[in-house]
């Protein structure tokens, strides 16, 4: 397999906005978001209080273009090329700081170096696919918000192409596999890809995500396109309140979960764990509780199939802010009410953002007492 030179031109959005022939798939819009009333309480150990804005404000969409390039080659489930161009926009770090571009790049060739000696498929060769991988593909917050709506559009737009599935997802991973199940897409629609295989494509499309990176906002498709699934009768019980609890192993944890579980059980409000449901069961949560209780992160997800006016009150370390979460709730039509905890349990010294934390439990049962 010909690797391109290593002075191959890059090619990005990012430094030419017209590199290859493009289509307007959705244009430019604005849209008024107005946040439902909501609260924030800190802790007395929490200091530098944080802020979330509940003003209503217009955000601005740029277009949604898809490039086309023709007869590339594909390395590392996400390294496009051919041999005079190694294409970035199927690197999401960019969309949040177009600035690392030149690391991005390095990155990017040093993948397809490590890519020579791989083995060359042409499974796809007659095949136009969409990159459907990127670095945020292992967590489901960037999979669900960012890159599914994007899929989806995808095979909307293109009825008799394919999107390339890492083989981990097509072969049924939790929530990335049972996603492309609960959407009903069919197996003739996807690329199978493998990580240590490069693979020829007769055209790749590079199709923008649906998403303001700066302010970390939705486009307003991407709502209606991650409702379709239809509600469904489950086992798992429905009531006022659900708690979604951090898993013993999770980053971001609660140091005091047993006695915030104590809470929960004392006002008979049910624990899920996210990774010991299937998608479709996650999905029920939040369409059959009025107040779901969780851990700023990936368990917020879901928001996105909240019924409207549904509560959620978010447990967070005051030293760890995300918006993400808080524009996914807004835009879902959710009541966000967040504690902010002060008192770190356990510092992790590589990723502060993921340390363990108390719980004041006295200041949240005081604040269920007055959302349930």
């Amino acid at each position: 397999m010909n690797n391109p030179d290593p002075r191959s031109t890059i090619a990005s959005k990012f430094l030419d906005a017209d590199y290859a022939p493009k289509t307007r798939i959705l244009p430019a819009t604005r849209d008024l978001r107005t946040p439902l009333p909501g609260n924030i309480w800190h802790d007395g150990a929490a200091h530098d209080p944080i802020e979330r804005d509940f003003a209503p404000r217009e955000i601005v969409f740029a277009e949604v273009m898809a490039r086309t390039i023709e007869a590339p080659l594909l390395a590392g489930e996400m390294v496009l090329f051919d041999q005079s161009h190694v294409y970035l926009d199927t690197s999401i770090v960019l969309e949040y700081t177009p600035d690392q571009i030149q690391s991005v790049a390095a990155r990017f060739r040093e993948a397809l170096a490590r890519s020579a000696s791989d083995p060359l498929d042409d499974a796809y060769s007659d095949d136009t696919v969409l990159i459907s991988h990127h670095e945020g593909g292992h967590t489901w917050g960037h999979y669900l918000c960012q890159s599914l709506p994007r899929i989806l559009l995808f095979l909307d737009t293109f009825p008799t192409a394919k999107i390339a599935v890492p083989a981990w997802h097509a072969e049924g991973a939790r929530g990335f596999g049972e996603a492309l199940t609960l959407y009903a897409v069919p197996p003739e629609r996807l690329a199978v890809i493998e990580a240590d295989t490069v693979y020829c494509f007769k055209r790749a499309i590079l199709l923008d995500y649906l998403f303001n990176f700066e302010l970390s906002a939705p486009h307003p498709q991407v709502l209606p396109l991650l409702r379709r699934p239809p509600s469904r009768q489950s086992a798992l019980r429905h009531g006022a309140a659900a708690f979604i609890k951090r898993a013993a192993d999770a980053s971001r944890a609660i140091g005091n979960a047993d006695d915030v579980e104590g809470i929960m059980q004392r006002l008979e409000i049910p624990s899920f764990i996210t990774g010991e449901l299937t998608l479709a069961d996650q999905i029920e949560i939040w369409q059959g509780h009025d107040l779901v209780i969780a851990t700023l992160g990936s368990d917020l997800a879901n928001i996105v199939y909240a019924r409207p006016g549904t509560k959620l009150l978010v447990l967070s370390p005051h030293w760890f802010g995300d918006a993400f979460f808080f524009e996914l709730a807004v835009a879902a039509g959710v009541h966000w009410y967040e504690l902010r905890c002060g008192e770190m349990a356990v510092r992790d010294p590589a990723e502060e953002r993921n340390s363990t934390f108390n719980v004041d439990t006295a200041l949240l049962e005081n604040i269920l007492s007055t959302l349930l």
